[in-house]
């Protein structure tokens, strides 16, 4: 079959009307239906979720991290589960409350373990790419703990689908579900991440394609990052409506845009904006989100 739209979405669609949506949960990893062509192989993607202590990637500590190796053929069609790969990491110091109610994880359950640095790189390293639901997130932290997997492209299942194009509101990973016929338990785990995003992964959009093979179009096209600073509070309100953000940590007005838009964003900057530098870096998937 095409994807999980046609193995689960079929029977849904019989039984619906109007006034009546039928979800179905989604699939085991270990019960992976069969799809796609796997005599036509494609990429082999590092499905990825991390919880954490934190949300600095500098000082706070992976305590969770789940990965499954997903095999696709040319269409982007997911057409088995290759490998899994879990650990659980101690930060060395005591959990916040918040963070045990997140994630179900304690003091207890994580002291004494650790994750096995040299085994997880390796595995990872069997990927084209790597991929994360809100993948800056868990780059940050997987290239902290894995310094061996920097060289590896991040996909995001986030940002490098057009969702609102795509006819979706939110783009939450339970509500992305929901909308496409499925729902996951309720579960905020790191593996149980990665088998929902590996199922709204395998979900057909509008235009045709899966979530996967649109996620992989835009991770690889190269997009050019507009840097505009100098002085810029009299144009702020401008540059946010325009899409641009401020980004605390270089302090300019950022956007990041096709390389036709960027020329049409420097023309706009030089009629609106004075005493401004603008500054153009061509962005690719290996460094798009770090």
């Amino acid at each position: 079959m095409n994807s999980l739209n046609d193995e689960l979405g079929r029977k849904a669609g019989e039984a619906a009307d109007d006034n009546v949506r039928v979800l179905r949960r989604i699939a085991r990893l270990d019960d992976w239906p069969k799809m796609g062509d796997p005599d036509r192989p494609g990429m082999t993607i590092a499905v990825v979720d991390t919880e954490t202590e934190g949300l600095d990637p500098d000082s706070d500590q992976i305590i969770e991290l789940a990965a499954a190796l997903v095999q696709t053929d040319i269409e982007g069609r997911i057409t088995r589960i290759i490998d899994k790969a879990y650990g659980l990491q101690d930060p060395g110091r005591p959990l916040s409350p918040k963070i045990t109610k997140l994630t179900g994880l304690d003091d207890h359950k994580l002291a004494g373990r650790a994750i096995d640095v040299e085994r997880m790189t390796a595995f990872f390293a069997r990927a084209d790419a790597v991929l994360a639901h809100g993948a800056r997130f868990d780059a940050g932290f997987c290239r902290r703990l894995l310094p061996g997997i920097e060289h590896v492209p991040w996909v995001c299942s986030l940002n490098d689908v057009d969702w609102l194009a795509q006819g979706f509101d939110g783009r939450a990973l339970g509500h992305l579900l929901m909308q496409q016929g499925l729902f996951a338990p309720k579960a905020h785990n790191a593996g149980d991440d990665v088998t929902a995003t590996i199922n709204l992964l395998a979900t057909v959009l509008p235009n045709g394609r899966t979530v996967l093979a649109e996620a992989l179009a835009n991770a690889q096209t190269t997009t050019i990052r507009l840097d505009v600073e100098g002085q810029t509070f009299d144009a702020r309100g401008d540059l946010k409506r325009r899409g641009y953000r401020w980004d605390w940590d270089r302090k300019v007005w950022s956007l990041e845009t096709s390389e036709f838009q960027a020329d049409w964003e420097e023309s706009w900057i030089a009629r609106h904006c004075t005493r401004v530098t603008v500054t153009r870096t061509p962005v690719t998937w290996l460094d798009r989100h770090c």
